[in-house]
This record gives structure tokens, sequence and C-alpha cells, in this order.
């Protein structure tokens, strides 16, 4: 193994580390989520990172953490699911990556992006028991191809951002069905 490839190797294992003791410290998944897509973005030298969930309905994606990306390219539009064949088959459990968005038809936002300084595009799905609940996506400034080692990070850390945000979800059922108990025994509090 190369000098470099051995260095890239030892910084996402240490960045994995690290975002296993935020998910680990931190019930509070926004809090995580927006470590973990700066940490992704910083440890594969890429320009952003973001998190989306889809929505009640199952239709849209909607952003949940982001760290990179300008306001103006956040507020270019929703991520409808119809519209966007990359976005249902990552879905569908692949990891992809788009080497140039600015001219692939299955990037729904080419101009934006463009305008973003954003060229090429790599995604992993958010799967928490069996079943796809988001995308994380990172965006590079420059024309690049993500290597093995790069991808099967990004799909790890994909994995943790999903338990995070199963772990949250578990603990803020629990701490309403808690509220619901005590309140039931106790209606005048």
């Amino acid at each position: 193994m190369d000098e470099k490839r051995q260095t890239s190797t030892v910084d996402y294992f240490a960045t994995v580390v690290e975002i296993l003791k935020r998910i680990i410290g931190s019930l509070e998944a926004e809090t995580v989520l927006a470590y973990l897509t700066e940490s992704v973005a910083t440890a594969l030298r890429v320009k952003a990172a973001s998190v989306r969930l889809l929505d009640d309905s199952g239709e849209r994606l909607e952003m949940r953490a982001v760290y990179g990306l300008s306001e103006s390219y956040l507020n270019k539009g929703p991520v409808q699911l119809s519209r966007s064949a990359v976005d249902r088959h990552i879905l569908e459990g692949n990891v992809t990556q788009l080497e140039d968005v600015t001219h692939d038809p299955n990037f729904q936002y080419p101009t934006e992006a463009q305008h973003e300084g954003i060229v090429s595009v790599a995604s992993a799905p958010l799967i928490a028991h069996d079943r796809p609940i988001g995308v994380l996506r990172v965006y590079a400034s420059e024309f690049r191809r993500f290597d093995e080692l790069e991808t099967r990070f990004l799909e790890a850390v994909a994995e943790l951002a999903a338990l995070a945000i199963h772990n949250a979800h578990l603990y803020e059922r629990l701490r309403s069905d808690h509220s619901d108990l005590i309140d039931s025994f106790l209606p005048d509090r």
C-alpha cells in the first residue's frame, strides 16, 4: 500500500472513531449529523457534505445537516424523488457517484450545481433496519472519481448516520412515552 493511501486509511479510521464517539455521547441527531457532515467532507477533502432524509410522504428528501454549501444552493428547490432517478437508485441501497453533475441528466439541479462550484458528487444510502431513510452526499469542486476506499468510507459513515438517526428517534419516543405515563399518573402536573 502506498504512503498516501495508507495515510488516507488511517485518517478514515480516525474519523469513524470520532463519529462513533459523538453518536455514543449524544442522543441529539442534529448535533451528530452536523459533526458527521463536516468530518466526512474534511476526511475526503471535498467542498461540502449533506444529509437529506425522506419526508413523511416518502416523496421528497429534506435537508437535515449540511456543511460547506451556500444558502442560495440550499434554497434551490426540493429534491423530489419522482424527478431524481439517481436518488431513487441510492435509496435502493446503492452507493453512486456522478463525475460531472453539470452535464449529467440524472442530477436534478445541474445549473445550480455549476453556480455553486460543484462538479462531482458521491452519495450513499442511509438505511435503518432494512428501510431507506435518506442520503449522505459529498460534493467535490473538481472533476473526481472516488476510489473504492473512499466509497467504502462514505458507505460506513452513512451506516453510522442511520444509526444516529435511529437512536435519536428511539430516545424521543421513549421520552414521549415516559412523559405520557407520568401525565397519566399525575394529571394535575
